[in-house]
């Protein structure tokens, strides 16, 4: 090691790969299912079914944020028994929320069809989408316990499974002229399927969890602050689809819908990067290596930057070919709608992994804060501009809350933890890109073909532009010749800084 002090990053790089290109696979499962669903349904039923997922998204909440807490608290515990005993104090809390929940639905199906899809028509749906709720929030807990061992390969190969079977379920049913209820039922009995695999292969390594109150209040003290957050910041991503729905009609949100598909490309960026990160970082934090924890920061926003800034330019170059060939004309709208939905994805990956910091030094009561400034600017910005200039406006408060909480998440988390942002860096990757997109504007795209042929020049382009600028320094460069050729890495000690030279 330099100074005693440098991330061994072998395996982290290598999850994070892992990790990375199973959510590229789910991601095409994603994209497969739009020209399913759009050119054998109506704009109407798209919306609805983008209703749907934004409220199961929603609904994750029914976990009480506990898949949260048993990374932070199992992922170094080593005694079995106490980690079954943890599953099981915070298995029955779960249990008997979504019972209430769905109870409830039940009871007022008819306002929440109204609220949830602007038409009681739909009251049929209601239970479908809380059982829906149900099957994630319980899968959502059991998959947190494989990232809190380290797991990362099991975890990733059981969730792209189940995309890539729920993609057959939904492409299968679509083609065949089948009603969408049926669609919404089909998925509900995948997932209950690998939630049922999921739980088997815990039971198997540490016993089955029983209803105890162990370590609960330790369990809430943590997780339930974290509850307000996690709505408002739903409301920052997601809600922006209920106001369209109200403010224009539920058509037009899935016509948003559709853009908003191919923007959250940028989630494939800086997902795999979080879900390796946390687990990483707390072991690190636990065994007291400050300097590790920095290193760890410090490389995942530079290549999260690294990819999420060219990839939002090339999804603008791209955007109304690909919505061409992936859906009808009733979809193609003007590229700048998907750009605005990118730069929002940015500052939202951005905002992801710096807000790491307060999990990991528990200080999850200032989430609530922070996400409420998110929500509030999202609200207020929503009820201005999408009556004015239509689902753009919806693109554009995204922007505007993300980058503010962004800008605070970094501010407040350097504070903490003093890990350093190598703005000069990003000011070339940015450079790169603009120089991508020049060399990209001219080009006629109109088929497959011609798409591919764009993104490879595009990378060869960035790439290029990055070498000239000399973005990436010694210790960088030998970073990813060692990623590539999955040889031992190790990233210089944060306090060492680069130079980008």
């Amino acid at each position: 090691m330099t100074n005693g002090r440098q991330v061994e990053s072998k395996r982290f790089i290598s999850d994070v790969l892992w990790v990375g290109l199973t959510q590229v696979f789910i991601y095409l499962t994603g994209i497969v299912v739009i020209p399913a669903l759009t050119k054998n349904y109506t704009t109407q039923v798209y919306g609805l079914w983008s209703q749907m997922v934004v409220t199961v998204g929603f609904l994750r909440i029914l976990t009480i944020k506990f898949d949260s807490a048993t990374i932070r608290f199992l992922a170094a515990e080593e005694d079995k028994e106490k980690r079954r005993r943890a599953l099981g104090a915070m298995l029955w809390p779960i249990l008997a929320l979504i019972v209430f929940v769905l109870v409830i639905s039940l009871l007022l199906r008819q306002s929440l069809s109204i609220l949830l899809f602007t038409d009681s028509q739909y009251v049929n749906f209601i239970p479908l989408v809380l059982i829906w709720a149900a099957t994630e929030a319980l899968f959502d807990f059991a998959l947190s316990y494989l990232r809190a061992r380290g797991q990362m390969k099991t975890f990733s190969s059981t969730r792209l499974a189940s995309a890539v079977i729920r993609m057959f379920v939904i492409v299968s049913v679509a083609l065949a002229g089948y009603d969408f209820y049926w669609i919404v039922t089909g998925i509900i009995i995948t997932q209950a399927l690998f939630l049922f695999a999921v739980s088997a292969m815990i039971v198997r390594e540490v016993g089955l969890p029983t209803f105890n109150f162990e370590g609960l209040k330790k369990y809430v003290t943590y997780s339930v602050p974290m509850l307000p957050g996690e709505v408002l910041h739903w409301i920052d991503n997601a809600s922006d689809r209920y106001f369209i729905a109200h403010f224009l009609n539920i058509s037009q949100t899935g016509i948003y819908s559709a853009s908003y598909s191919l923007a959250s490309l940028l989630s494939l960026l800086s997902w795999p990067i979080g879900m390796v990160l946390f687990p990483a970082v707390t072991r690190l934090w636990e065994q007291g290596d400050i300097e590790k924890v920095k290193g760890y920061f410090q490389y995942s926003m530079k290549l999260f930057l690294t990819l999420s800034v060219p990839a939002a330019v090339g999804l603008y170059i791209l955007s109304q070919p690909l919505l061409g060939l992936l859906a009808t004309s009733d979809y193609v709208v003007k590229g700048v709608l998907v750009l605005l939905l990118a730069i929002g994805g940015v500052f939202g990956g951005v905002f992801l992994i710096n807000g790491y910091t307060i999990f990991l030094l528990k200080k999850t009561g200032w989430l609530p804060v922070i996400d409420a400034i998110g929500a509030v600017i999202n609200v207020i910005v929503n009820i201005f501009l999408i009556p004015v200039i239509g689902i753009s406006g919806a693109a554009v408060s995204t922007i505007v809350a993300y980058f503010i909480i962004s800008v605070i998440i970094i501010i407040w988390g350097r504070r903490m933890i003093n890990y350093k942002l190598d703005f000069k860096f990003l000011g070339k990757v940015v450079a790169a890109s603009l120089l991508m997109s020049a060399s990209l504007w001219f080009i006629e795209v109109n088929s497959v073909l011609s798409i591919i042929l764009v993104i490879i020049a595009g990378v060869s382009v960035y790439g290029l532009g990055l070498y000239l600028l000399r973005a990436f320094s010694r210790e960088d460069r030998k970073v990813i010749r060692d990623a590539l050729s999955g040889l031992g890495i190790r990233f210089k000690s944060a306090g060492q800084g680069h130079t980008g030279t």
